[in-house]
C-alpha cells in the first residue's frame, strides 16, 4: 500500500471514525477511482455521476484529504500570484477574486507583490518554484520574460496578464487598454474639448504604454495635435501623479479636460485640484481609469473606465485550472484573450466653458 493510500484511508469522521473514499464510492454506486475524479475535479465524468458522488459525500460528511491527493497526483494545491502593487484598487479587487475562486476549489494562494521591481519579481518567481506551486498567475516584467520562458519550458503552468509576447507559450489575458483610453478621449472630444491632458501610468508597463498610445490615437483621429506638454507621467503612484497634475495646471494654456490612468493617481489629481482651488467640472473635466465605489459617491460623480477585474480573475484561475487538469492544454491555449472595458458616464466630464467665460 502506498503512502497516499494510507493517508487516504483516514478522512471525514462518522460515528467516531474516519469516513473513507471507498464508502463514498459505494454509496454513490461508482468506483473509487471515479469518486476520486469527481471530488478532485479532474478527468471526465457525467453530470449525473457528479451529483451522485457529491450527494453521497455530503450525506456521509466526507472530508477530502488534500495531503493524500497531493501525494497521489504530485500537486501541492497551491498557486502563486505575483502582482505589482497590492495597494492599488486594480490589484486588490483582482486578488480578492482570485482567492475566492481558488478557495472554492481547494487551492491556496501564495501572494507576491513587487512594487514594480524586476529583482523582487524574480525573487518571488524563484521562491514559488522552490515551493513547488502547481501554477503561477502574473504580469511579468520584460526583464524577467527569459526566466518565465524557462519556467514554461519546464512544464510549469502559467497564465500571463498584461503581456503581448507571443513567444511565451502560455495563455495571455489582457485588457484592451488602448481602445479604452481612446474611447475616453473621444468622449471628451465629443463634448467639445480640444486641450486634453493625460496623467499616464508607468511606461515600463504594458498598460501604461497602451493607455498613452490610445490617448494619442484618439487625438490624431479627431484631427487634434498631440501636444507633449499635455502629457504627464504619474507612474501609477500618488506623489508623481500629484506633481504631474500640478505641472499640467501650471501651463500657460492648461488643459480643459484630463484623463487619469488609474484610481490612485485620480486621488492625487483630485487633491491637487482642491489645493489649487480648481472646480470640477466647472473649470476642468475629468475621466479616470478604474471604477472603485467611491467614484460614484464623490461629488461630482467621476466618469470612469471600468475594468472587469473580478471576471478577469475568474478567467485567469479557470484557465490555469484547465492547464493543471490537462498539461497538454497549456501550449494549445497559448493565445491572447483581449477583455473589453465599460465606460461609465457620470458628472465629472462636461462641455468646456468658453474662453471668455473662463476669464482668459
Amino acid at each position: 500500500m502506498s503512502r497516499s493510500d494510507v493517508v487516504e484511508e483516514k478522512n471525514g469522521i462518522r460515528d467516531g471514525r474516519r469516513v473513507t473514499l471507498k464508502e463514498v464510492a459505494k454509496a454513490a454506486g461508482v468506483s473509487v477511482g471515479m469518486a476520486s475524479r469527481v471530488l478532485g475535479n479532474y478527468g471526465s465524468f457525467s453530470e449525473a455521476t457528479r451529483l451522485r458522488v457529491e450527494q453521497a459525500a455530503k450525506s456521509l460528511d466526507y472530508r477530502p484529504n488534500h495531503l493524500a491527493r497531493s501525494l497521489r497526483m504530485g500537486r501541492t494545491k497551491a498557486i502563486g500570484v505575483v502582482v505589482s502593487n497590492i495597494l492599488s484598487y486594480h490589484w486588490t479587487t483582482f486578488i480578492r477574486s482570485i482567492e475566492a475562486a481558488a478557495s472554492a476549489r481547494g487551492y491556496q494562494v501564495i501572494l507576491g507583490t513587487t512594487a514594480d521591481d524586476p529583482e523582487t519579481e524574480l525573487a518571488y518567481l524563484r521562491t514559488l518554484q522552490e515551493r513547488n506551486v502547481d501554477g503561477i498567475i502574473m504580469s511579468p516584467s520584460p526583464e524577467n520574460e527569459p526566466y518565465v520562458m524557462k519556467l514554461l519550458d519546464s512544464g510549469l503552468p502559467m497564465v500571463l496578464l498584461e503581456n503581448y509576447n507571443a513567444e511565451l507559450k502560455a495563455p495571455r489575458i489582457n485588457i484592451d487598454d488602448r481602445a479604452a483610453a481612446a474611447g475616453a478621449v473621444r468622449h471628451l472630444v465629443d463634448l467639445g474639448h480640444e486641450r486634453i491632458g493625460i496623467v499616464a501610468g508607468n511606461q515600463a508597463l504594458l498598460s501604461g504604454r497602451d493607455r498613452l498610445e490610445g490617448y494619442r490615437d484618439a487625438l490624431t483621429a479627431a484631427g487634434l495635435p498631440v501636444d507633449e506638454r499635455l502629457i504627464g507621467i504619474g507612474n501609477y503612484r500618488f506623489d508623481p501623479a500629484y506633481r504631474a497634475t500640478e505641472e499640467l495646471l501650471s501651463l500657460r494654456e492648461p488643459p480643459t479636460a484630463l484623463l487619469v490612468c488609474n484610481e490612485l493617481m485620480t486621488g492625487a489629481a483630485l487633491q491637487c485640484l482642491k489645493d489649487r482651488g480648481v472646480s470640477l467640472p466647472d473649470e476642468l473635466s475629468l475621466v479616470a481609469f478604474d471604477d472603485p465605489a467611491w467614484t460614484s459617491f464623490f461629488r461630482p460623480g467621476i466618469t470612469t473606465v471600468r475594468t472587469p477585474r473580478t471576471e478577469i480573475a475568474q478567467l485567469a484561475f479557470n484557465t490555469l485550472l484547465t492547464s493543471l487538469k490537462d498539461p497538454g492544454a497549456q501550449e494549445a491555449a497559448a493565445i491572447e484573450r483581449l477583455i473589453p472595458t465599460e465606460f461609465v458616464v457620470r458628472e465629472s466630464a462636461v462641455p468646456p466653458r468658453s474662453r471668455a467665460s473662463r476669464g482668459r
